[in-house]
């Protein structure tokens, strides 16, 4: 495929629906899918969009080489990462402080496997993206929680509740930022907080920032909890979630600390594969030329959530915060009015996630970055349940 890239700012069509079936999705080819239902797929976090051209073109690159051996990480995607986190994320760093990774998950099962052990274990706030609870089962270690507060019209860490638990005596605190789900961008008071808390009980910071581009209104900014260096910290990066390529893997972890990069890297090795020669190049290809194709896809993003989020504020028994950042609606329903809410939706075609799978109850989570004709025809079901 040669795609033309003469024509500055393409403009890129969001509303184009591709089909997704057939392709091995693990969003759409869910083999629990009853057919009849021609069920609106939208629990796992990927997007229903074409990648900018510029991926593509990388994709093309290695198809027509042939050749498809080991790969080393080089200077340039060490240099294009280091740029990205100092522009965009306010953390100047040093190419020594990177350690590459296949994916954020497996890195913070590492990091946990490093730090923790059978009596001093993790703590996290809950609701929270679900492998943050899980990894204290996989790597065998106790595990704290704390909940996240309503302040507002947004979700914050309930702080007193947030020391409790770091008395208890916890070795790592496990950090999303933006916040998963919920969409809680942290300010710069609130990451204070956080760091000097850490600190102040010598817990070390392990934060998965994955989300960070995902900013939905042009004012939010995105402060990297690492230029906070009171605490050791280990700071996840990558593009897969902004730039949909999550499918591809790479990640980047920057650990400041010597001798805290030296336990994580011991405790990854024999377990990490090397990065693909895909992966590589559309990491590159995202960091030189990604920046058209999100700015354009955010204000896609922003009329999408601001859609849902007027159906939900219309409905009486639902209830959502506004997003600052990503695409994962969380939504709260009255199980008196509604029961069972997210079988509800599956009966009517639409799978959304169960709040318990992020420690959540009675809420359920909506992944919105698709066509808004898919949107709406989601919005349409739900309405058949709620407006009957």
């Amino acid at each position: 495929m040669s795609l033309d890239r003469n024509m500055p700012n393409k403009r890129y069509d969001f509303d184009q629906i591709i089909d997704r079936r057939q392709t091995h999705s693990f969003k759409w080819d869910n083999v629990t899918y009853p057919a009849h239902l021609d069920m609106l797929p939208m629990p796992v976090a990927d997007m229903d969009f074409p990648v900018a051209d510029e991926i593509l073109e990388a994709l093309d690159r290695i198809t027509a080489h042939g050749i498809l051996g080991y790969s080393i990480v080089p200077e340039s995607l060490k240099i294009a990462a280091q740029h990205k986190i100092e522009r965009d994320y306010s953390w100047s760093t040093s190419l020594d402080s990177q350690v590459w990774i296949p994916g954020i998950v497996p890195g913070i099962t590492a990091a946990c496997a490093a730090l923790t052990n059978e009596k001093e274990g993790i703590i996290t706030a809950v609701p929270v993206y679900h492998p943050f609870h899980l990894v204290a089962g996989w790597v065998n270690c106790p595990l704290v929680t704390f909940e996240m507060i309503k302040e507002g019209d947004r979700w914050t860490y309930d702080f007193d509740d947030f020391e409790r638990g770091l008395q208890k005596g916890p070795k790592v605190f496990l950090f999303c930022n933006p916040h998963n789900p919920g969409g809680t961008i942290f300010n710069e008071t609130e990451i204070m907080r956080i760091v000097d808390l850490c600190a102040k009980y010598n817990v070390t910071i392990v934060s998965d920032e994955i989300h960070a581009d995902l900013r939905l209104y042009p004012q939010s900014e995105h402060l990297s909890i690492g230029r906070f260096e009171k605490q050791p910290i280990i700071s996840f990066f990558a593009t897969s979630k902004a730039f949909n390529t999550a499918g591809l893997g790479g990640a980047v972890a920057v650990i400041p600390d010597a001798a805290l990069r030296d336990k994580f890297t011991k405790a990854s090795a024999g377990f990490f594969s090397m990065l693909s020669r895909h992966s590589i190049e559309v990491m590159l290809a995202t960091y030189a030329h990604g920046e058209e194709w999100l700015a354009q896809l955010l204000p896609y993003l922003r009329a999408n959530h601001d859609l849902l989020l007027e159906y939900v504020r219309e409905t009486p028994g639902l209830a959502m915060q506004p997003l600052e950042g990503t695409y994962l609606a969380w939504i709260e329903y009255d199980e008196t009015l509604w029961g069972d809410f997210q079988q509800k939706c599956w009966d009517a075609g639409v799978h959304v996630l169960r709040g318990e799978q992020f420690k959540g109850r009675n809420f359920i989570r909506l992944n919105f970055a698709c066509p808004r004709a898919i949107l709406e025809k989601a919005i349409e079901r739900m309405k058949s349940i709620t407006h009957g």
